[in-house]
């Protein structure tokens, strides 16, 4: 029987995608704000689900800025389709 995996492990885990996450968000620097948003919000996100692995209130913070993140990136994806359906920026990004 697999045994579930431990805390610490799943901690390094997510702070791993949370440093690769920092590294896009810099590759973003040169991008639009929303997308900078998203891998700014997306960094925080990784470091907190990280910190809330021991913590219930951060984890839970945690689920508050994963639905900021998540409905941000989810405004870029629609922004994005209808300034190249309209062939004009309709929506800031």
């Amino acid at each position: 029987e697999l045994e579930p995996p431990s805390k610490d492990g799943k901690a390094v885990w997510l702070c791993v995608w949370g440093v690769f996450t920092l590294l896009n968000f810099i590759g973003t620097l040169n991008a639009n704000r929303v997308v900078q948003f998203v891998f700014a919000s997306l960094t925080v996100l990784f470091f907190l689900l990280a910190a809330g692995v021991d913590n219930h209130d951060i984890h839970v913070l945690a689920g508050y800025v994963g639905i900021v993140c998540g409905s941000s990136a989810l405004y870029l994806g629609w922004a994005e389709v209808m300034n190249e359906l309209a062939g004009r920026e309709l929506c800031y990004i």
